[in-house]
């Protein structure tokens, strides 16, 4: 097993996602704007289809904690015992399961799978087999 943190960083929301433009497409995170019947539990600035010039402001509103902790790596070996080869032209054979990118564990693990920068969140598995004849 592998993995890897880190404490102590600070992200931007400054995506689409959340940065709202014009007419286009809202996100989810919207449904909960600022509007004068919710101005006492808004959890999100007033939203305007005009140009607005407090639109696309870096603030302390958009920052978000990037600590996490990312298991990377696990992978499972088994080795057949020899005595089950002995009858075989099979030397020595292993099976193994490996994973990668498994799992990232933070508190803002949802916001850090939007922000990808055009890539996407991947995660790999594979299943193999090692043999020496």
């Amino acid at each position: 097993m592998r993995g890897t943190g880190s404490i102590g960083g600070n992200g931007m929301k400054n995506i689409d996602y959340f940065w709202v433009q014009g007419d286009d497409k809202y996100s989810k995170v919207v449904l909960d704007r600022w509007t004068e019947d919710t101005r006492n539990t808004a959890t999100y600035p007033r939203l305007s289809s005009l140009e607005n010039r407090n639109n696309f402001r870096s603030s302390d509103f958009w920052i978000y904690k990037t600590d996490r902790f990312d298991l990377d790596k696990v992978q499972v070996t088994y080795n057949l015992p020899e005595n089950l080869l002995e009858k075989t032209f099979i030397r020595e054979m292993g099976v193994y399961v490996m994973g990668l990118n498994l799992f990232t564990f933070s508190r803002n693990k949802d916001i850090m799978d939007l922000i990808t920068w055009s890539n996407p969140v991947m995660r790999y598995y594979s299943l193999g087999i090692r043999a020496n004849f």
